[in-house]
């Protein structure tokens, strides 16, 4: 995935961390609304033990590619930068 995506999809993580923090917001509505709440639902769908096999089989990058792997970890990067900054501004 090149940079810029990457970057952009830490962004849209960092706005769901946000909206996880505050009480009665969703994050899967900051997805929705951002444009990535369908690639998110088929990342995590197609994410099964055929990922392990294949890590060993053929190798970290095709694996990374083949399961969108890229994606999912820059998403969840965002959200953890923003629940772990925003959630000691919050107490």
């Amino acid at each position: 995935m090149p940079l810029r995506k990457n970057i952009t999809v830490v962004i849209k993580g960092m706005l769901m961390g946000a909206a996880d923090v505050v009480p009665g917001v969703s994050g899967g509505t900051i997805a929705f609304i951002t444009g990535i709440y369908e690639e998110l639902i088929k990342t995590i769908d197609g994410l099964d033990f055929q990922l392990l096999k294949d890590l060993f089989k053929v190798g970290i990058k095709v694996t990374f590619i083949k399961y969108n792997l890229g994606f999912l970890l820059s998403l969840l990067f965002g959200i953890a930068i923003s629940i772990l900054s925003l959630s000691k501004l919050l107490t």
